[in-house]
C-alpha cells in the first residue's frame, strides 16, 4: 500500500474555521435582528397621543405649549397677564404667509386662529378670562414694499373656550364662535 502525500492546498480545513461559514453568521444574524425589530415596529402599537398640560403662567410657557401642540404656526409675539385669575389674559400674535388671493389668506388666517384655541383647550387653559388672537399677514404698498400689518383679530372667553369641540370644530366658524372678531374692511368674508 502506497501513502501519498496531499498538497496543503488540498487539504480540508475544518468548517469552523472557514471564513465563510462566521460571515455567513454574521450575516444571518443581522438579517434576524433586522426581522425582528420590523416585526417589532409592525405590531406595536402607536404611541399614545401627547397629554402634557402646562401651567400657562408665563409667555414662555404659552409660547412652548403652542410649539408643542402646533410646530408649526408661527407665533411672532406672546404676551398676557398670569398673576390674578380673574383678569388671566393672553395675546397671542401669529405671522401668516401670503396667500394665493384674500379668501384663501383669510381661511389660513381662521385656520391659525382655530389651531391657537385647539391648543389651549387641549392644555387645559380655559382658566382665562380672556384669550385674543392677532394675525398679521404680509402686505405690499404702492411703493413695492412689504409690510406684516394687522389683519385679523379673535378674541375668545375662557368659559367659551370650553364648549370647543377640538376634533370636530370648523375653521369657518371662527367668526361667529369668537367672542369678539374684527378683521380688515377689504377682506372677504368667507361664511
Amino acid at each position: 500500500m502506497v501513502e501519498t502525500r496531499v498538497s496543503r492546498s488540498k487539504q480540508r480545513k475544518p468548517l469552523w474555521k472557514s471564513w465563510k461559514l462566521w460571515l455567513l453568521i454574521v450575516m444571518v444574524a443581522i438579517l434576524a435582528k433586522g426581522a425582528i425589530s420590523c416585526t417589532n415596529y409592525l405590531f406595536s402599537e402607536p404611541p399614545a397621543p401627547s397629554t402634557k398640560i402646562y401651567k400657562l403662567n408665563s409667555d414662555k410657557s404659552v409660547k412652548a405649549m403652542l410649539k408643542h401642540y402646533e410646530p408649526d404656526l408661527k407665533v411672532t409675539e406672546v404676551g398676557g397677564v398670569y398673576d390674578d385669575p380673574k383678569s388671566k389674559t393672553v395675546l397671542v400674535t401669529v405671522k401668516e404667509d401670503s396667500a394665493w388671493d384674500d379668501k384663501s389668506a383669510v381661511k389660513s388666517m381662521h385656520t391659525d386662529i382655530a389651531l391657537v384655541w385647539k391648543s389651549f383647550k387641549k392644555s387645559k387653559g380655559t382658566d382665562f378670562s380672556n384669550i385674543s388672537v392677532m394675525v398679521k399677514y404680509p402686505t405690499e404698498d404702492a411703493g413695492g414694499n412689504t409690510h406684516n400689518t394687522k389683519e385679523m383679530t379673535a378674541d375668545i372667553q375662557g368659559n367659551r373656550l370650553k364648549d370647543l369641540n377640538a376634533k370636530n370644530f370648523d375653521d369657518d366658524n371662527v367668526p361667529a364662535f369668537a367672542t369678539k372678531y374684527w378683521q380688515r374692511n377689504d377682506l372677504p368674508n368667507v361664511n
